[in-house]
């Protein structure tokens, strides 16, 4: 598999974790942390068939991210993983309606364009 795609993978596959992780703990956002409730806190979380699936794709990118980095130089895989930002920013404003900014949006342009350059020099 070409290593371009690896890491492409790699990146979807832990935004989708992400997006997982926080679909799967909006059912969470006014809990109570205590020490004596935290074991059953934990184990609600860790049940959770989203938070199970985050953990998964998480997991698989991991691994397709170790076979990426086996291939190419670190200066070039690293910086190409900030597409995850992307991702993850796109997720946010279109599946949990969160605001976008013009800073934001430029913030994330600029990492987009970084994410181009550094694939120009492989």
């Amino acid at each position: 598999m070409n290593t371009l795609v690896l890491i492409v993978v790699s990146c979807v596959l832990t935004a989708i974790g992400q997006i997982a992780f926080k679909w799967g703990m909006l059912g969470f956002a006014d809990m109570q942390i205590s020490t004596g409730g935290l074991p059953r806190l934990l184990w609600q979380i860790f049940t959770t068939p989203s938070i199970i699936g985050g953990f998964i794709a998480f997991g698989l990118g991991a691994v397709l991210w170790l076979f990426a980095l086996a291939r190419a130089e670190l200066s070039y895989a690293v910086p190409l993983a900030s597409i995850t930002y992307v991702l993850v920013l796109a997720a946010g404003v279109l599946l949990f309606k969160e605001p976008l900014s013009m800073v934001k949006l430029l913030g994330t342009g600029l990492v987009a364009a970084g994410v181009v350059l550094v694939s120009w020099t492989a």
